[in-house]
């Protein structure tokens, strides 16, 4: 797809769009000077913010996707009017990710920075006949993927981005989207305490396979190649930027892998466990959920992954 997402439309909805949007200083992109860094580390920084944009891109769609659901439910108004204020920082972290890929590497061309249609790493939402609570259960399962999984660890990574970037860029847009990734993290966990109430046996058993599915999926997406048996008595300190080694806020795999390990055992289990899911046996029920055969777009804390070319 072309860059019309990015496209001015017209003076009246862009001052809408920026009063919503540029909340805090914008960062300033036609500052980066490209020539001070080597042109392969800006093309592969830029591969990884873009992946990102995209990613986010995909959460501005779940996000809506949820809206939708639970008005059709019927759902506590607070919860709508909460997911409302996560489109619309979802559609800042797009612009900031992507904002951040042109300016490490205009050299880009369009394949490099192009769009497409995003798909939720779930099915679609139940259809017309469906009971409310086989609406709030697919609300419930999609909120335990996106924010109590995908959101809690965004935090620790958006930190680490922001503690190796060498460059102010990197550096302000990683520190804009933590800010925004707490109150979703946090949104994601209030909302389970709000909906499992709702959810009868079967719905809860529904959630309990779907987090087992959800943790193999984002093991594989965030971790690459790297497993937990291969941190086994390792440790990792993520250290501030050295200017003398640019960094213009990437992480390594094992860096992701760590992060993502250490946040499950410490925050995440944790937290499941006060809602009464068993994080520990999905932990290991998820081996019975392999890679499918097309693989989901991955989240936005999936980049460990390397450009390829």
């Amino acid at each position: 797809m072309n860059d019309r997402l990015l496209e001015p439309t017209t003076r009246a909805l862009g001052a809408m769009h920026r009063h919503q949007v540029h909340r805090d200083p914008w960062p300033a992109f036609d500052a980066f000077e490209p020539a001070v860094y080597p042109l392969e580390l800006r093309r592969r920084a830029a591969w990884h913010w873009m992946a990102r944009a995209r990613a986010e891109h995909g959460s501005v769609h779940q996000f809506s996707g949820l809206v939708h659901t639970l008005a059709r439910a019927c759902g506590p108004l607070e919860l709508q009017g909460a997911l409302a204020r996560l489109i619309t920082d979802e559609v800042r972290h797009v612009e900031l990710c992507a904002g951040a890929a042109r300016a490490f590497y205009p050299e880009g061309d369009e394949a490099f920075f192009a769009w497409k249609p995003p798909r939720a790493p779930w099915a679609d939402a139940p259809g017309p006949e469906a009971t409310r609570e086989a609406l709030l259960g697919w609300v419930s399962r999609a909120i335990l993927t996106a924010c109590c999984i995908g959101e809690t660890l965004s935090r620790p990574m958006l930190e680490a981005v922001a503690t190796v970037a060498t460059d102010a860029l990197p550096r302000s847009c990683a520190e804009q989207i933590l800010r925004d990734e707490q109150l979703h993290a946090r949104f994601g966990w209030e909302a389970l305490t709000v909906l499992l109430p709702e959810l009868g046996d079967a719905e809860r058993e529904a959630l309990q396979g779907w987090l087992a599915r959800s943790l193999a999926g984002f093991e594989r997406t965030t971790c690459g190649a790297v497993r937990i048996e291969d941190l086994a008595g390792s440790a990792m300190t993520i250290e501030p930027g050295d200017p003398e080694r640019p960094n213009l806020g990437t992480l390594t795999e094992e860096q992701f892998a760590m992060i993502f390990y250490a946040t499950l055992e410490h925050e995440i289990f944790p937290a499941f466990g006060e809602l009464g899911l068993d994080a520990q046996a999905a932990w290991r029920e998820r081996f019975a959920y392999p890679a499918p055969g097309k693989r989901p777009d991955p989240s936005a804390e999936s980049r460990s992954a390397a450009p390829k070319g």
